[in-house]
């Protein structure tokens, strides 16, 4: 899938920031200096406490698919389908959840719990987006859960390529 396909991102005071970060690579949160919540995207103010004393913090290392969806539906001209896109946890910042695109495996391989890598993808009016690729080396038994496969609603058309 080509992620520069879309509308670009609006940079504002609040999310400036991010995007700044997301440009180089890191993906940054807002943590309240007040209560210690953290939270996504990045607001300006603790969605717990109301404080604006709110900075940004780094996230790094692993997280997990907490939720997903396979795409099928050709939303754009030139969008590749299909494609997942999950919703990331992260054991060491509790209550963040990041919204991306899965790389690095098949969209009908992705599992809830899946480990998964922080990256980042040129987007929409080249901004660098986060997306997150999937754990699973190369030649290993893949020890990931099974799911019984996706249907399509009644009536869908299932594209092939060629």
């Amino acid at each position: 899938m080509d992620a520069t396909v879309g509308i670009p991102p609006a940079v504002t005071a609040e999310t400036e920031a991010f995007w700044t970060a997301a440009g180089q690579g890191r993906l940054l949160v807002e943590r309240c200096s007040a209560c210690a919540a953290r939270s996504f995207p990045p607001y300006g103010i603790c969605r717990v406490c109301r404080s604006r004393d709110v900075a940004p913090v780094e996230i790094t290392g692993e997280g997990r698919i907490y939720s997903l969806t396979v795409n099928h539906q050709r939303w754009m001209p030139g969008l590749e389908v299909p494609y997942a896109l999950v919703l990331v946890e992260f054991p060491d910042h509790p209550g963040v959840r990041v919204f991306g695109r899965l790389r690095g495996c098949p969209p009908q391989e992705a599992v809830i719990g899946m480990t998964v890598d922080i990256g980042f993808e040129p987007g929409p009016g080249g901004q660098a987006i986060p997306s997150f690729v999937a754990r699973v080396p190369a030649g290993t038994v893949d020890p990931r859960p099974r799911r019984a496969p996706v249907s399509q609603p009644a009536g869908a058309r299932r594209q092939e390529r060629g």
